[in-house]
Formats: structure tokens, C-alpha cells, sequence
């Protein structure tokens, strides 16, 4: 009780300065305080829900992640391939007529540089000249032919007369009915006609072969014109694919050589060449349905099939290839290209170009 009245005198006594001042507001700060208390308490009731359901989200959010990455692989080292076909030329010449411009469409066969062919049309009346002339000997050795197998006929009439008659004077000289002399006689006779016979069989033999040779230079010659009309037609560059022009460098007038680069065709089939690491090749194959989304269109969803795995990574096929063998072994994850088939029609509005970056998804499993 006396500790409470000294507190009591000292609140209550009047200042040093004989002014009177309030009374500092110790209740006014203490319910102050209790607001806030109350104010804060239900916020404070909330949180520990709030943990709770960002917890079960999280955790729901990453049950997810795991089971969508147990049957999905993943990369964004992938990009779009595509067949480049260059136009080459075959034979050198002037420029006559540029068909095509960067970036156009064109279809197979089409016609896309024209070369100045006069020379080559030339050649090709001369080698069909040449093909007219060996047939026409052809046809004199044909004659000649015929004439010596005539003459090779008539010798072989004459040779067995002259053997009958040669046989019968032999019988009619053993019963002394002609003279020595006579048998002679036709016994040369008959050994001038077997003479005659081989010459004329001999004759005949060449003129046949003189036709066969005739023959060979007229497949000879009948080749030379085909080559020149080949050649000839190598006058027209035509596209032997289709697909699109890029990198034009031929203008008209302008002298080009055989094999020199004219421009290139960039194939309409395209495909993604999806660099996967050796860790993740465990469950992809063949026939696995993919998708995957563009750079260039990132609200874009595309879809493909994987068609093949290399059989090969992808340092074994570089200019260098690593040797590990040959100095300190550091362990590096390789990497395996896989082949992806884009689905046909699915990017009509949303061209996809070679080279493009993109990022693959494989579904490995259901």
C-alpha cells in the first residue's frame, strides 16, 4: 500500500516549473495496442491456410511435373532440315534467259536458266548426217554382199560340174575310151573350178563382214547423235525438284562454265533434326508421336513423328572427331541427332523454313 501511494504522489505532483502538464496516455496506448491486436488476429488465423493450400498446389503442380516427365523427353537443340538441291550446269555457254527470282516456287521440271544452244544444234545436224551416210553404207555392203554370196554360188555350180566331169573321165580313161591328155584337162578344170569356188566363198565371207562393220558404224553414229542431242538439250537448266529458289547467281548474257553453282532449290519436305543427350534415348523409338513449338511462332503447336534415331552422335561425325584415347578422358554427355517427320499441311499459315529453332517434345510412353 505505500509503494501505490508514493507512485500515486509522483503522477499527481505538480511540476518544477510550476506549469501543469497532461498526464502521459498510458491507457490511450494501451488500446491503441489491443485494436491492432484484434485487427491483426484474424490475418494471422488465415496464413497458416494460405501455407497449406500454396503447399498442396506446389505439390500437386510437381506430382504433375514428374509424371509428365516419367513419359516426355525434351530439347531445344532441334531445328528445321531440309533437302538444298544446287543447280549445276552441264555444259558451258551463254546465258540466253534467267526464268526464276529469289524465293519463287517452282515445280519439278521446270524451266529455270536457257543457254545459247545454235552451236549444239549444229552439231547435232552434223551427227545425224553421219547416221545418214552409214546407213547408206550399210546398204552398198548389202549389195556387195549379195553379189559376192551370187558369185560364191555360181562357183560352187561350176566346181561340182567340173568334179562330175573330172569322175568321169577317170572311168572312161580306165577303159581306155579317152586319152591322158583329156583326164588332164579335166582335172584341172575341176581344181580351177574348186579355186574359184574358195576365192568366191572368201569374197562373199568379207562382204558380210564389210556389212557388219557397216552396221556397228551406224550404232556408232546413231550414238553420236543421241550425244549431241543430249548435250543439246543440256541448253535448258530445269529444276529437278520441287521446291523454292534461293541464292540466284546467273544473269543473262553472263558466260558460265560446266558445274558452276546457278542457284539452289530448297525442297518442300521438310523434317526436325532433334538433338537428344545419350541419357535421354532410353525410351524413344521409331513411330513415337512428337510436339513441338517455333521460335518464330511461339503460339504455335506443331506435330510430328519420330522416324529414326541416328546411329551415331553427333562428334563422331564432325570434321574432328574426339579420340579419347589420346589424352586426359573427360566424361562429357553426348548427344544423339534424331530425325523427326513433320505432319503435312499443319504449317500452311505458319511457314517453317530451314534452319529454324525449335523446341521438341517426344512422347515416350502414355
Amino acid at each position: 500500500m505505500a509503494e501505490t501511494k508514493i507512485e500515486r504522489e509522483i503522477t499527481t505532483a505538480p511540476p518544477a516549473d510550476g506549469k501543469a502538464h497532461a498526464a502521459p496516455p498510458k491507457m490511450n496506448g494501451a488500446v491503441v495496442k489491443e485494436k491492432e491486436t484484434e485487427k491483426k488476429g484474424p490475418v494471422r488465423r488465415v496464413l497458416p491456410f494460405i501455407f497449406g493450400a500454396i503447399l498442396i498446389v506446389g505439390a500437386i503442380y510437381g506430382w504433375h511435373i514428374i509424371q509428365y516427365n516419367k513419359v516426355h523427353e525434351n530439347t531445344d537443340d532441334a531445328q528445321i532440315d531440309a533437302d538444298i538441291s544446287p543447280i549445276l550446269p552441264r555444259i558451258a555457254g551463254y546465258v540466253t534467259a534467267v526464268n526464276v527470282i529469289d524465293n519463287q516456287h517452282v515445280d519439278s521440271n521446270a524451266v529455270l536458266v536457257t543457254l545459247d544452244a545454235q552451236d549444239l544444234r549444229l552439231k547435232v545436224q552434223g551427227a545425224q548426217a553421219a547416221v545418214d551416210a552409214a546407213q547408206g553404207a550399210v546398204r552398198t555392203a548389202e549389195a556387195g554382199a549379195t553379189a559376192a554370196r551370187a558369185n560364191a554360188a555360181t562357183a560352187d555350180v561350176n566346181r561340182r560340174k567340173t568334179a562330175e566331169d573330172l569322175a568321169r573321165a577317170q572311168g572312161l580313161y580306165k577303159g581306155n575310151a579317152i586319152t591322158k591328155e583329156q583326164l588332164d584337162a579335166a582335172q584341172a578344170a575341176a581344181e580351177a573350178a574348186a579355186a574359184q569356188f574358195k576365192a568366191a566363198s572368201d569374197q562373199a565371207a568379207a562382204a558380210e563382214t564389210q556389212v557388219a562393220s557397216a552396221e556397228a558404224a551406224v550404232k556408232q553414229r546413231l550414238s553420236d547423235l543421241e550425244n549431241a542431242k543430249l548435250q543439246s538439250s543440256y541448253a535448258t537448266v530445269v529444276s529437278p525438284v520441287k521446291g523454292t529458289v534461293a541464292k540466284k547467281n546467273v544473269e543473262i548474257g553472263e558466260f558460265i562454265q560446266a558445274g558452276q553453282p546457278l542457284m539452289a532449290i530448297t525442297q518442300d519436305d521438310i523434317w526436325i533434326t532433334a538433338n537428344y543427350k545419350e541419357t535421354q534415348l532410353e525410351d524413344i523409338r521409331p513411330g513415337q508421336r512428337v510436339e513441338f513449338t517455333a521460335d518464330a511462332y511461339p503460339d504455335a503447336t506443331f506435330h510430328g513423328t519420330v522416324q529414326s534415331i541416328s546411329p551415331a552422335t553427333g562428334a563422331k561425325f564432325s570434321l574432328l572427331p574426339p579420340d579419347n584415347a589420346s589424352g586426359n578422358f573427360v566424361k562429357v554427355t553426348q548427344r544423339v541427332p534424331v530425325k523427326i517427320l513433320v505432319d503435312r499441311g499443319n504449317y500452311e499459315h505458319t511457314p517453317l523454313r530451314p534452319g529454324m529453332s525449335v523446341d521438341v517434345t517426344i512422347t515416350t510412353g502414355k
